[in-house]
């Protein structure tokens, strides 16, 4: 073969579309743009392609279409929770993830991540046994942790443990320290549904992070940006612990609960290690980075409903006041600039808001709150809106965020195409401003204008 025909060979074959995971062909070939990063949410997605359900129409392939149109692709895409509806089942991995997504993966698979929903632990409880062994602390199963979160990341002088959390963790009961790990997780008595949480944890597309040798439940993402600019660090949290989750009763000593035959009576406790955990990663994040916290139960939500009858509402979801005791001391150190979660099937953005769920005053920078559990399963009603909340709506959508610097734009894209809430902020800030430019969400370049007025941004 001569020198030229080579050549062309070469050059068509750096010219074809890239395969993805699954094998695909990707019609994206735009490079990510330089000093940015960028990320697409959603959550209670996984009922399938389309149709109807007891609930109401569901549209997890239309939002799928929505997504595998954004071009470059997004450096991360993360999955809220609700994953596989009802139960979580691994036979559906397949068609409710794997094949809807497949736009979304890259070769390495460190796109795509996803947290745990309550629908996806379904039949489970925390198991019995604590996070260490004997003769060792809760703060030693927090070192561990720690270290096999972030250790690919750590230079020979980074901290990764600060003192004043070891302090707390020195001091936490066994029963509140469960693993951080996939072993956590075991079938419940009694419930006539099977536990699959295990098996989501250990299926490689939903990019739970594999420490050590076993998934972890919880656990951060670092991303750095292309040439440049501010990096971001994802705290992907399992809110289904947080919220208090089934373990041993009050009472029961450490002793019982390391014994391998003792009896040990159920009942519903504290994930200590796991706000530990969130409060060292959001303290220790690496400098200038982006801090987003993200899960599946909101700790403040306007309320939902799944559907009314005789004047009353019911299903859905309002504010968790569980995940608020959770996190709101995890904020300490070190406040997140945003929390995304989903649980309640619409959109909601908040104000930056302080620790007690009002709006931050000026001197102090907040805290915004994103709800999306609008990714395509049946929608719930939305409740009129407290003051904290600057936009919200019912529709079917995903949220794309791109972070340039300081400046963090935002766009809440229904299933349809368009958008439906829009604008930016300056990091350290509490005013919310519009987008200036033209050319929407796809624009190369990006201008954070005006303050927002009362009735919000126009669609960009």
């Amino acid at each position: 073969m001569n020198a030229l025909l080579l050549a062309a060979l070469l050059a068509a074959q750096a010219a074809a579309p890239r395969p993805g995971l699954c094998g695909r062909p990707d019609s994206c070939q735009r490079p990510a743009r330089a000093g940015e990063i960028s990320l697409v949410l959603l959550g209670d997605s996984g009922y399938g392609e389309g149709g109807a359900s007891e609930w109401g129409p569901h549209s997890q392939g239309q939002v799928a279409l929505r997504l595998a149109s954004v071009c470059p692709r997004p450096d991360l895409a993360l999955l809220l929770g609700d994953n596989v509806y009802w139960k979580g089942s691994p036979d559906l991995f397949g068609p409710r993830f794997d094949t809807v997504y497949a736009p979304l993966f890259d070769q390495e698979g460190r796109r795509v991540h996803a947290a745990l929903g309550n629908h996806d632990v379904k039949g489970c409880q925390l198991t019995t046994r604590a996070a260490f062994g004997p003769g060792e602390t809760c703060a030693d199963a927090l070192g561990r942790l720690v270290v096999e979160d972030v250790k690919r990341d750590l230079g020979p002088e980074s901290p990764f443990l600060i003192g004043g959390v070891l302090d707390k963790a020195r001091s936490t009961p066994a029963l509140d320290c469960p693993s951080g790990f996939d072993t956590a997780y075991e079938q419940a008595p009694d419930t006539g549904t099977s536990c699959y949480a295990p098996e989501a944890l250990r299926h490689r597309l939903f990019g739970y992070l594999l420490r050590g040798g076993s998934p972890l439940r919880y656990y951060s993402i670092d991303q750095a940006a292309e040439a440049g600019g501010p990096g971001v660090r994802v705290l992907v949290t399992d809110t289904n612990t947080l919220r208090r989750g089934p373990g041993p009763a009050p009472g029961t000593s450490s002793e019982q609960v390391l014994e391998p035959k003792a009896e040990v009576t159920v009942a519903n406790r504290w994930d200590e290690l796991q706000g530990l955990w969130l409060e060292n990663q959001l303290a220790t994040s690496p400098r200038g980075a982006w801090r987003i916290v993200i899960g599946h139960h909101p700790p403040w939500s306007p309320r939902g409903c799944a559907f009314r009858a005789f004047g009353k509402c019911f299903g859905g979801h309002g504010d968790d006041e569980a995940v608020q005791r959770a996190l709101v001391p995890a904020y300490a150190r070190s406040h997140p600039d945003l929390v995304i979660m989903a649980h309640n099937h619409f959109y909601a953005r908040s104000r930056a808001l302080d620790d007690q769920g009002f709006a931050a005053r000026r001197e102090t920078a907040g805290v915004r709150y994103f709800v999306t559990g609008g990714g395509g399963g049946p929608l719930y009603r939305m409740q009129p809106m407290h003051s904290r909340y600057a936009a919200g709506g019912s529709f079917h959508h995903f949220l794309y965020l791109r972070l340039r610097g300081d400046e963090a734009f935002f766009w809440a894209i229904d299933d349809r195409g368009r958008v439906r809430d829009s604008g930016c902020f300056q990091r350290g800030t509490n005013v919310d401003r519009c987008i200036s430019s033209k050319g929407g969400y796809e624009a190369d370049e990006l201008v954070c204008g005006e303050p927002a007025p009362a009735r919000g941004c126009p669609a960009p």
